[in-house]
């Protein structure tokens, strides 16, 4: 359980066998190309064929997009058909809509469907062809749908008026106009000094119909758009009220015809798994043009750098050999200037607390893996922030059933096999606090050692309880800073930057015996602990400094260094959480466990109302206590454990054909 030691591969081969070497490589799912110095007239590799997978790939998005918004736009169509016929007003359309899934996680496939979807390949991307031409004729087909919209509202103010739009103009010296107002007064008087004679018609607002000499029309016109009313500018040989009902006839006839181009896109659906696969397969070529790219070539050779894992490299070496007698090949260690990836390899179980730990980091190259110790701790801060043997019953079970099935995604059983080990800590300390859905068993006792919500003393054993599980942590921290310091060849600063730190802590352990276990102080323990705190602070204070080139730069270093321990304090008392997080969620159970003895007090149908009641209120508290651990406790191992001795900052091993967006294999 480390950080798995890395070997830098070099190669130098014919071209006529980079495929060959490229497919040995990556056969094991092992190999992560680098970029290769270019050494004379070499050349890098060109970047075009990329380009070209990028396209296709971008074919194969459109066309699954696509054809999710056309599944989506034929259910809303159906819906719409459906509640037309209930209202008498349509006939019922005849097609059933697929059950296709376009959400979730990734596919489950074998070998055998990948090779079989790399094979169709210029099927499939004639399938995307046909799609894209669909896809251009509904666009027509909605933009013609958005003009007759907009058409009809610009028509309907009109609707009201029984004459031809044709007949307002000017003839023979008299200009019949028709205008609209939305929601303005009548013009009153506003037209009786001119030769003008107007109708007042109500429909979507007000219409004025004015016949006027040709000499006074522009100055109606002028006076009847200062009252806030528009002129119609239509001409047509017919009403506003036919033009309209053409209109929608035009419509119904365009949404026929984008049913049946969306009918004809679904047909398609039935490609939707092979696309997806095909999109994969083309990510793999693209991982291997990229990381073509950085190989040097020449018209003959080419070389070749990567990374490859040490317990692998000798095997993969020897592969290359069989299959490539003329290739050289040399396995170096990595050097100062490199940065290679990490590769962490753990056990089942310490495994998805690599996930926590990559969401602060991940670890550097050759740096100590701190996912085996943060997982105990991971572990038992998570059931104490629960608290309850029922819920931690309940969570584990689901996540350790999630985490075992194939149905789900790698990512997602990781996060529900940590939620189901969480749940085995949250039985252990259930047991131990006597939690049980927050039921109160009155003076019975059913904890294993204090219940946290007990007047007698509960409370403050928790949070003793907390701080010392708290400062348990910081110390193991401490502990790994100094190995490592050590590992580094810097024994000093082992001994004055995390031995102090350490020799405080046991100071203070040893003042928790006295305190705490014990009936009758011990004077010999109190000793000891004066002695740690002395020899400790005596440490901080004279070598704090010790970097500094001048002699106050030494003495302000010290005392810059017991400051500091004011920080520790507060890490410290940033534990308090578990206190504080574990009470909130015993007492809002027992909070709701007491409404549900309220709602049993009904008579024959209390035990029924208060089940149904008292259900989702449990699931409620479940879920927020579930997420409030997941959160503080990571919280935790970032600022008051990692924050001790953990640098990260490296780059996760990322081997060619790991990266896919839509499946994966048995």
């Amino acid at each position: 359980m480390a950080i798995a030691k890395i070997s830098h591969i070099r190669l130098i081969g014919l071209r006529r066998d980079q495929n060959k070497i490229i497919d040995a490589l990556t056969s094991r799912g092992l190999f992560e190309a680098r970029a290769t110095d270019c050494v004379g007239k070499a050349r890098s590799g060109d970047d075009g064929l990329c380009r070209e997978l990028k396209l296709k790939q971008g074919r194969i998005s459109f066309a699954l997009d696509f054809l999710k918004a056309r599944h989506a736009a034929m259910a809303a169509m159906l819906d719409g058909n459906r509640r037309a016929v209930e209202s008498g007003a349509a006939s019922p359309i005849e097609f059933t809509l697929s059950d296709e899934k376009y959400s979730g996680g990734r596919m489950l496939i074998t070998k055998a469907d990948f090779s079989d979807a790399a094979a169709r390949e210029y099927e499939l991307m004639h399938v995307c062809d046909e799609l894209q031409k669909i896809s251009f004729s509904i666009a027509d087909c909605q933009s013609r749908l958005n003009v007759i919209k907009s058409t009809v509202q610009a028509y309907a103010p009109f609707a009201a008026v029984p004459i031809e739009l044709s007949r307002f103009n000017r003839a023979d010296g008299i200009v019949m106009s028709l205008y609209h107002g939305k929601n303005v007064a009548p013009p009153n008087n506003a037209l009786d000094d001119l030769s003008c004679a107007y109708e007042i018609r109500r429909g979507d607002g007000l219409l004025v119909i004015t016949l006027c000499r040709a000499c006074d029309a522009d100055e109606a016109d002028k006076r009847l758009s200062a009252l806030g009313y528009a002129k119609c500018i239509f001409a047509d040989d017919c009403t506003a009220q036919v033009k309209i009902d053409a209109l929608h006839g035009e419509r119904a006839d365009i949404e026929r015809r984008l049913f049946e181009l969306t009918k004809n896109a679904l047909a398609y659906e039935k490609h939707v798994g092979e696309l997806r696969i095909l999109y994969d397969v083309i990510e793999l070529d693209v991982e291997r043009a990229e990381a073509e790219s950085k190989f040097v070539k020449t018209d003959s050779a080419f070389v070749l750098e990567g990374w490859l894992p040490e317990s692998v490299a000798q095997a993969s070496v020897q592969a290359v050999a069989e299959l490539c007698p003329a290739t050289f090949v040399q396995l170096l260690a990595p050097e100062e200037r490199d940065d290679p990836p990490t590769l962490v390899v753990n056990n089942k179980v310490v495994a998805p607390y690599e996930d926590i730990t990559n969401m602060y980091s991940p670890p550097k190259y050759g740096e100590i893996d701190p996912n085996p110790i943060m997982s105990v701790f991971y572990f038992l801060f998570f059931g104490i922030m629960v608290g309850d043997a029922a819920y931690g019953l309940i969570l584990a079970v689901a996540g350790l059933i999630i985490g075992a099935s194939k149905k789900f995604d790698t990512g997602f059983k990781r996060l529900a096999l940590l939620v189901g080990m969480g749940g085995i800590s949250a039985v252990i300390w259930g047991v131990i606090f006597g939690g049980n859905f927050s039921i109160d068993f009155g003076a019975k006792k059913v904890a294993l050692w204090f219940n946290p919500l007990d007047q007698d003393g509960g409370p403050m054993t928790m949070l003793v309880l907390s701080i010392v599980l708290g400062c348990v942590q910081m110390v193991a921290g401490y502990l790994i800073k100094f190995v490592a310091l050590c590992k580094e060849g810097k024994p000093f600063s082992a001994i004055f930057d995390a031995g102090s730190i350490i020799i405080l802590f046991g100071a203070l352990g040893c003042l928790a015996v006295n305190m705490f276990l014990l009936e009758t102080p011990i004077f010999a323990l109190t000793v000891a602990a004066i002695a740690l705190a002395a020899l400790g602070i005596g440490l901080i204070l004279f070598f704090g400094g010790r970097n500094s080139k001048n002699i106050f730069g030494k003495a302000l270093g010290g005392f810059k260094g017991l400051y500091g321990l004011i920080n520790l304090l507060s890490d410290v008392l940033s534990y308090c959480r578990l206190f504080g997080l574990c009470l909130a969620s015993c007492a809002i159970g027992l909070a709701f466990n007491t409404l549900g003895g309220i709602l049993f007090d009904i008579p024959y149908v209390g035990y029924v109302i208060g089940v149904i009641i008292l259900i989702p209120l449990h699931a409620f508290n479940l879920g927020i206590g579930v997420l409030s651990a997941y959160v503080h406790d990571a919280r935790l191992q970032f600022l008051e454990f990692y924050g001790k001795f953990y640098e990260g900052g490296g780059r996760l091993f990322t081997p060619l054909g790991e990266k896919t967006k839509y499946i994966r294999y048995h």
